[in-house]
């Protein structure tokens, strides 16, 4: 899964440069908007910055990274391991990548990921490109005996960005918050599911702190996160 948390960048583009309402496709109050709004949405645009430390625990080794982040400037500060595991710090604005530039693809790719992790329930707003899909009433993957609303996001490949073709299958409660995810890198059949934990309030954002898998061999999770108002 270290190797594929990475996987879970989907456009390196778009939710830069466009920090959008819903498109034309999104019905109004519809499922995907109800979502993103119990996570705060709307007040996403008041924020100056996010703080936040990415852990991921797998085979018995944590890897952690530190990002302060800019929405506004889109500057991004990354406090982590260099590709030779390393320590390093490195400042980049988003939205440009040079590929020649092999230092900031390398954190480019990071950042996205973990930044999908976090706010992954504003991107059913922000990602034009990803085609939304309410399947209706379904079980749970995990807690099989309960049903929730379904919601199948689809990143095509035309969307670009790192690994076009993911979906993910997001299990959503009466809360309208998402409380299991299916994650099918590629659109693969197989996925991996996994649950979404601990939601807390910060500044206006709600945010999952902490996903599991069923067995417990894998856990992500934030620590050490601010959101500071403009």
């Amino acid at each position: 899964m270290l190797k594929r948390t990475k996987l879970i960048s989907i456009s390196s583009f778009v939710i830069f440069l466009l920090f959008v309402s819903t498109s034309f496709s999104f019905a109004q109050n519809s499922l995907a908007e109800k979502v993103a709004n119990a996570y705060g949405f709307k007040n996403f645009a008041k924020v100056k910055s996010i703080v936040f430390t990415f852990n991921v625990k797998t085979k018995g080794k944590v890897v952690s990274r530190s990002w302060y982040w800019e929405p506004g400037t889109n500057k991004v500060t990354y406090k982590g391991s260099d590709k030779n595991g390393k320590p390093m710090t490195y400042s980049y604005v988003t939205g440009s990548i040079d590929q020649n530039d092999t230092v900031r693809s390398f954190v480019d790719a990071k950042f996205i990921n973990d930044q999908y992790w976090l706010l992954f329930p504003f991107h059913l707003i922000w990602d034009k490109k990803a085609e939304i899909t309410d399947a209706g009433m379904r079980h749970y993957p995990l807690n099989k005996k309960k049903e929730a609303d379904c919601l199948i996001v689809k990143y095509p490949a035309s969307a670009g960005g790192y690994t076009p073709g993911d979906i993910f299958e997001l299990y959503i409660g009466k809360d309208n918050l998402i409380h299991e995810w299916i994650y099918r890198a590629g659109g693969k059949k197989d996925g991996r599911i996994l649950t979404w934990e601990d939601h807390k309030n910060f500044n206006g954002l709600n945010i999952s702190t902490v996903h599991n898998v069923a067995d417990k061999t894998f856990k992500l999770w934030f620590s050490d996160i601010k959101v500071i108002d403009k």
